[in-house]
């Protein structure tokens, strides 16, 4: 959700782009918002760079009731021929975990809740007005509509969205939306943001790997992201974290004063290389 234009930027957010089943909705998430208000898919889902990274354009892809069926079987036959559960430990945050971040700060990771809309979308409009990181510009942006969206994708079950938190605010976020096509279902989009101030303490990389824990819990086959090829930063921390470039969309995007900008696509395969 955020760019990193150069590698000596003490405000890139390029350190820092889901929520995992089960987890608890609250209705009480839309109290303040319009429902006749349409929703900023594209902006939510392709504007974050945050740590890097954001997604191909998903404002065509609809909320729906699919979920995503693991593509491991649970059952591996032994050599007795007895088909045994397979025991693998849960890497989906189901909880609030305390964390400590590099300079000594303390901050929670955990599951987002419905009621973190509003919080989150003042995140994201707090990002877009330091007019770097997003493609879309903050007067193109309905803050309500966006929340009520982001509302919507975390009660969804087969989407992440994580929250890092830090004296009671938000700070942070990381959402892998999946596809819904039959013949792409397999393949989950990334996105994250951090705000300014709590980026490059570590924040993002935990980020980082906790999707990638969820993804992999879930069968996916691929992540992918798109991230600005000038965000030196973000892009390292996602080849740290195990994604390789893919390719180059150049003039992806205009941006206000009518400069285009390129997309590097990136991606991260569960399968290949070492476990998340």
């Amino acid at each position: 959700m955020v760019q990193a234009g150069d590698r000596r930027d003490p405000n890139s957010p390029a350190e820092q782009p889901g929520i995992p089943a089960g987890v608890a909705s609250d209705s009480s998430a839309d109290e303040w918002t319009d429902r006749g208000v349409v929703a900023q898919l594209g902006e939510h889902l392709h504007g974050m760079q945050g740590v890097g990274g954001s997604s191909p354009p998903s404002s065509t892809n609809p909320i729906g009731q699919v979920s995503v069926v693991p593509r491991r079987p649970p059952f591996v036959l032994t050599k007795r021929g007895l088909c045994h559960t397979r025991m693998v430990a849960t890497m989906t945050i189901t909880e609030t975990q305390p964390r400590t971040a590099s300079d000594g700060r303390p901050w929670s990771l955990r599951p987002a809740r419905p009621t973190d809309a509003r919080a989150l979308a003042s995140l994201f409009a707090d990002v877009r007005r330091e007019g770097r990181w997003l493609v879309t510009p903050a007067s193109a942006v309905s803050q309500p509509s966006e929340a009520f969206y982001i509302g919507e994708m975390i009660r969804d079950s087969s989407s992440l969205a994580l929250v890092a938190e830090a004296d009671g605010d938000v700070v942070g976020n990381v959402l892998i939306s999946v596809e819904r096509s039959v013949v792409s279902d397999h393949v989950g989009t990334l996105s994250i943001c951090v705000a300014d101030g709590w980026r490059e303490v570590g924040i993002g990389s935990a980020l980082v790997e906790a999707a990638k824990g969820w993804a992999r819990e879930r069968g996916l086959a691929k992540v992918a992201l798109g991230v600005f090829p000038d965000n030196a930063r973000a892009i390292a921390v996602y080849e740290n974290a195990g994604f390789a470039q893919e390719g180059l969309r150049r003039k992806q995007y205009r941006v206000p004063g009518g400069v285009f900008r390129d997309e590097l696509l990136m991606a991260w395969f569960p399968d290949e290389g070492a476990p998340a």
